[in-house]
């Protein structure tokens, strides 16, 4: 009987993926993609290599692609440019965002796009995984506060990303979108509100166990009476002298002296920016986001010790973090997130979304809209939290409308997707071929063993062998569905 769809579905990923056999499921992702540490390198700093970026590692090395993506300006970002230039919103100043009519919608709009434009396009691969990195750390809402979200995304995030932890640690200090959304801009002398105080502490820095206590953040509240917004500055970021306790403040065995003003928030920034328990709880969740959702010890240990030394500062980190046996060491171990599967998907088949509403379904399909988490805590980042039926159902679904149903529909008028899936692969001439070509585009290289005989054994309707050759009823049949299937796939899940 012919290998169909369904069976591939069913018999190749349903049984790896079920919560008890999370294991069986890393081992079958594991062994369905090649271990070249150039090709899982890729997989970790990017949405997914496309085959230019795995030639342009193997030509230059693996340290110097790194520094290449540790040195975003360096790279020519010129066809993620000529997209944004769609999206003039992203560029606005304060001022002029709050005057836009229907502002609201049309920033909010401009936030999602942005970032996915961004995320599939630029050569900036890194920058934009960080991007993503820090603004799940530093978590804001995007359903409110949407004009000060473009520029909280633009000159906080994005500005700070591969900077010094410190200068993004006070950027969303005094950011209005931040001081809104945890309520400091009404933290007053004489009724302090805690909320911005708590969760710098146990989601910015310290992390809910790094040792300080209730009196810690009442003091702490203290130091950052004052801190508000006021639209008559250029930032809106307004220190108001006549709201600010000036009393003196102890905290994490510390003495702020008493008559002093917008020096007590910097204060306690560096006292924060200092604490060791923030090296080991920012570098434990650069390790789960990079390498696996349970770390090794020995990479947390010597990230944290690097972190210290470099006074935070994000390459440095980065760079051991990249170059170390853990990392390298941890193939298939990270289940992508819903973002990170679309992102890439995109990336491996061009597909054009044409119609906002239809990019806007997708990614509330699959539960991970971009700046849609509404706790401060972030998208979780943890395999636990995505794989489940539903998850998995909508991948499946999406991952056959960006190639079967994109693909057919390519030459109408009314679709809102259009791919065309034949300029990616050349001219294969038998089933091999063709199942390499379209392996190279999701996943950077062919796949190997059992991955790729099942892929073939589809294309022929298990009545032929990787040789027979491919004719144009074969592509017309099958090549959409095999872009599909392989997205579908548990490799393309994990990395």
């Amino acid at each position: 009987m012919a290998l169909s769809r369904r069976d591939l579905f069913l018999g190749n990923f349903l049984q790896a993926t079920t919560a008890t056999e999370l294991d069986t499921a890393v081992t079958t992702a594991a062994q369905a993609i090649t271990t070249d540490p150039i090709l899982h390198f890729l997989q970790r700093i990017s949405y997914g290599p496309r085959p230019d970026e795995v030639t342009r590692a193997r030509q230059i090395g693996l340290e110097a692609y790194l520094e290449e993506q540790l040195n975003p300006d360096w790279l020519d970002d010129a066809a993620a440019d000529e997209r944004l230039r769609n999206l003039p919103i992203l560029n606005m100043d304060r001022h002029t965002l709050h005057r836009l009519s229907n502002g609201e919608y049309r920033t909010h709009r401009a936030l999602i796009e942005g970032m996915l434009t961004r995320a599939v396009y630029s050569q900036r691969q890194l920058l934009e995984r960080m991007v993503e990195f820090w603004a799940d750390h530093f978590n804001i809402s995007g359903d409110a506060y949407t004009q000060d979200m473009i520029v909280y995304q633009r000159e906080v995030i994005r500005a700070n990303a591969l900077g010094s932890f410190r200068d993004l640690l006070v950027a969303t200090a005094k950011s209005p979108a931040m001081l809104y959304y945890l309520d400091n801009y009404i933290n007053v002398a004489g009724a302090p509100n805690e909320n911005y105080a708590r969760e710098v502490m146990e989601l910015h820095t310290l992390g809910v166990d790094g040792g300080y206590t209730e009196d810690d953040v009442k003091e702490v509240a203290r130091a950052f009476t004052g801190w508000t917004v006021h639209n008559g500055t250029r930032t809106g970021f307004y220190f108001d002298p006549g709201s600010h306790d000036y009393d003196p403040k102890q905290l994490l065995g510390h003495s702020l002296p008493g008559g002093r003003g917008l020096e007590d928030g910097l204060h306690v920034l560096n006292i924060l920016t200092e604490h060791p328990a923030t090296a080991r709880f920012v570098c434990t969740k650069l390790c789960v986001r990079f390498v696996s959702d349970t770390p090794p010890a020995s990479l947390v240990d010597r990230l944290t010790a690097v972190f210290q030394q470099s006074h935070g500062d994000i390459k440095t980190v980065l760079r051991a973090l990249f170059l170390s046996d853990e990392f390298f060491n941890s193939t298939g171990q990270k289940f992508k997130r819903p973002l990170d599967f679309f992102i890439g998907a995109l990336r491996a088949t061009g597909t054009q979304i044409k119609d906002w509403w239809r990019l806007e379904q997708m990614v509330y399909e699959l539960g991970q809209p971009p700046y849609g988490w509404s706790p401060p805590n972030g998208y979780p980042d943890v395999a636990g939290a995505w794989l489940n039926t539903g998850g998995l159902l909508a991948r499946w679904n999406i991952a056959m409308a960006l190639t079967h149903g994109a693909y057919e529909d390519f030459y109408g008028d009314s679709y809102s997707l259009a791919a065309n899936l034949h300029e990616r692969i050349g001219q294969p001439a038998t089933v091999g071929e063709l199942v390499d070509a379209v392996a190279e585009q999701i996943f950077g290289a062919p796949l190997v063993g059992e991955a790729r005989a099942d892929f073939v054994a589809y294309v022929t309707d298990d009545a032929g062998d990787d040789g027979t050759a491919v004719s144009p009823h074969t592509l017309a049949r099958k090549l959409a569905s095999l872009y599909g299937l392989m997205l579908a796939s548990p490799a393309f899940q994990w990395r």
